[in-house]
């Protein structure tokens, strides 16, 4: 069966919140939205879904059939570079990830285990012909000062997945090349 992609924008008391959902149908998205509520123990004050596959910018088609035609019902975020991703379970709590090089830099990538974190890191930072590169994976939040959680809370909740950097006036945001 071929699935259906929704955004839901969920709105929140102090926020709106927007997420995507594979599903095959606006019900059992509704139902998904439902269910990742009441399972995080989320306020809410109602949501609104709107079906978006057959709109989707060029941008954003990477990924998009793949996620369609096998994706299980559920959340799913689009990741520069990557493209499309389930976020593999029903209710997903996403973490943040530091990826810390040898050499020295350090990325930051939200995703719902390390193995995906890792994942995604490898396909977004490119590497030349012939280099090789070391890492460890880090829970990201053991290196955050309090200042530097605005705004992760929403990205946390329902994504994007993928790399994220740190603007001292915005937050954090999905990091673009």
């Amino acid at each position: 069966m071929r699935m259906e992609l929704y955004r839901v924008v969920i709105k929140r008391p102090n926020r709106l919140v927007t997420g995507y959902i594979v599903s095959p149908d606006e019900e059992r998205a509704s139902e998904v939205v439902v269910e990742h509520e009441v399972a995080l123990n989320q306020e809410n004050s109602g949501f609104t879904i709107e079906r978006v596959d057959e709109t989707l910018p060029d941008d954003h088609q990477l990924g998009l059939e793949a996620l369609l035609a096998h994706a299980p019902v559920g959340f799913a975020s689009f990741c520069e570079g990557v493209g499309w991703l389930a976020h593999m379970a029903p209710v997903t709590q996403l973490r943040l990830y530091m990826i810390e090089e040898v050499e020295g830099d350090h990325h930051f990538v939200i995703a719902s285990n390390g193995d995906m974190a890792e994942a995604i890191y490898c396909e977004t930072i490119p590497l030349n012909d012939g280099e090789q590169r070391q890492f460890c994976v880090h829970d990201g939040l053991f290196f955050l000062r309090n200042a530097r959680l605005r705004s992760l809370p929403v990205l946390l909740e329902v994504g994007p997945i993928g790399m994220v950097e740190w603007d001292d006036e915005l937050g954090w945001s999905a990091k673009t090349r």
